[in-house]
């Protein structure tokens, strides 16, 4: 990937709604113009991690505005996945100063999370022990989200890993988390039942009863 319109290209080869292509579409041009460049194929990866800080200076009298775009470009940026090209990007948007940008860039990792789990748990792990709740929330809910693929072992060996470190409340939202959508019916693939997660659980934690306890009480 060489320059934002590639990035455009990726993100309509993963089949968006009309709705998001056009608003990929209007950000495309916003972009440009903030950083006055004539096209997309111009901005090169050099100039990505400065798109965020453009926008806000383009749209300095109606912020609603950069968060809308920002917004769309976290969504490509998720539908893809945190390559190397896009990882500064990334970063920014996860640090921006709207916390609606934060939430939603950290959301729309779900994407790519779902065929590529490994990918994005550094960036859940940089929420484990954040002085924002919410983004923590927001962490333990896409791991959960990310264990309704077929690439749920993943999920669940590095539930251990986290466990394995003492991150006993995190582990016990993530699962609690995994529980819920299943119960609720909000698994793309179901294709690890609630039973199933608790037994797993009950294996795993024998030496917690607390923790299990909780599980059981969800």
């Amino acid at each position: 990937m060489n320059n934002l319109q590639e990035l455009y290209d990726v993100f309509l080869r993963t089949k968006p709604s009309d709705g998001k292509i056009k608003a990929a579409t209007t950000m495309m041009i916003h972009v440009s113009k903030a950083l006055n460049m004539s096209s997309n194929e111009e901005i090169t990866t050099e100039y990505f991690v400065e798109i965020p800080r453009s926008l806000d200076e383009f749209f300095y009298n109606t912020p609603p505005k950069a968060t809308q775009d920002k917004a769309i470009l976290s969504e490509m940026i998720g539908r893809v996945g945190p390559v190397p090209e896009l990882r500064g990007l990334l970063e920014n948007l996860l640090a921006d100063e709207d916390e609606n940008v934060r939430q939603y860039t950290l959301h729309s990792l779900e994407y790519s999370g779902l065929t590529d789990p490994r990918s994005i748990f550094p960036y859940i792990e940089k929420y484990i022990h954040s002085i924002d709740p919410i983004m923590t929330t927001m962490a333990a809910h896409l791991t959960g989200k990310i264990s309704c693929s077929e690439k749920y072992q993943q999920v669940l060996d590095r539930i251990l890993i986290w466990y394995g470190k003492g991150e006993y409340a995190f582990v016990q939202e993530v699962v609690k988390r995994m529980i819920q959508l299943r119960e609720h019916g909000l698994c793309r693939e179901f294709v690890l039942t609630s039973d199933e997660i608790i037994n797993w659980c009950k294996e795993k934690f024998s030496d917690n009863q607390q923790l299990i306890n909780s599980l059981l009480n969800k």
